[in-house]
């Protein structure tokens, strides 16, 4: 691969500009890189170059409503996964493969089990695909408590996404997320943090039960995995990246 080329690219989506780090050339594998809620696509900052060094091209939107993106008067998770699948389209290589924190996660999730995209895998961050509400309520309590702190990463949000409702409409519809998982076929890698309770033991054996072909690699770390242990998740996104490049050189993808 030649150099990386690194750009901030803006792709409009519906209306809401999309604010993208887009790093390597423009053609090839590609890694799309989702942030959880009241995150941003910095997070993804001391991850890349080591995906960007093993040949990789990565994409690292923020969210609508986050970070550098457009704001909007209210938040859908439909949203979230337009946006996605728009800029997937638009920057995109070949092989594709999601990596996903919370709400990032569950976007790639129903993104690719919905069949609204093609990819060739996914690797969710700490995230299942029927969690205990009790554990998204905590998220979101902790979410509440950062904004009451002045936390940078929230300081960056929109008010109206951290105030609204739309974690609470995401929970509600867990039938949708195992769905989804029931119809990932791509080679799968859940990174788990020990140290959340999202993924717990009746969480993970539901997911091995709709994906049961999924690899489980666990981290000292809480729920923004990404975010506490970002050295370990990409020895772990290379380690597992590199079976999908190589079954992409063989068939010739």
């Amino acid at each position: 691969m030649s150099n990386a080329q690194s750009s901030k690219t803006i792709v409009q989506c519906n209306g809401v500009d999309i604010a993208i780090d887009v790093v390597g050339p423009d053609s090839g594998p590609t890694v799309v890189l989702l942030h959880a809620g009241a995150e941003s696509r910095n997070v993804w900052s001391p991850i890349t170059p080591t995906l960007n060094a093993a040949g990789w091209r990565t994409i690292a939107p923020d969210f609508r409503g986050h970070g550098e993106s457009g704001r909007a008067p209210q938040y859908r998770f439909d949203d979230f996964l337009d946006d996605t699948a728009i800029l997937v389209e638009a920057l995109a290589g070949s092989p594709i493969v999601f990596v996903g924190g919370s709400i990032g996660g569950v976007t790639g999730l129903v993104l690719l089990g919905e069949q609204r995209v093609q990819a060739d895998g996914i690797v969710l961050l700490d995230v299942p695909t029927a969690p205990q509400p009790q554990a998204g309520h905590n998220e979101r309590n902790k979410i509440s408590t950062a904004r009451k702190r002045g936390n940078p990463a929230v300081e960056s949000v929109d008010a109206t996404f951290l105030s609204g409702d739309f974690l609470a409409a995401l929970l509600e519809d867990l039938q949708r997320w195992r769905r989804a998982g029931v119809n990932v076929k791509v080679p799968s890698l859940l990174v788990r943090g020990t140290r959340s309770d999202v993924v717990d033991d009746r969480a993970l054996a539901l997911l091995r039960t709709d994906i049961p072909h999924i690899e489980v690699r666990d981290v000292d770390a809480g729920h923004l995995v990404a975010r506490d242990q970002p050295e370990e998740v990409a020895e772990l996104l290379i380690e597992f990246l590199a079976d999908i490049k190589n079954d992409s050189d063989v068939s010739g993808g």
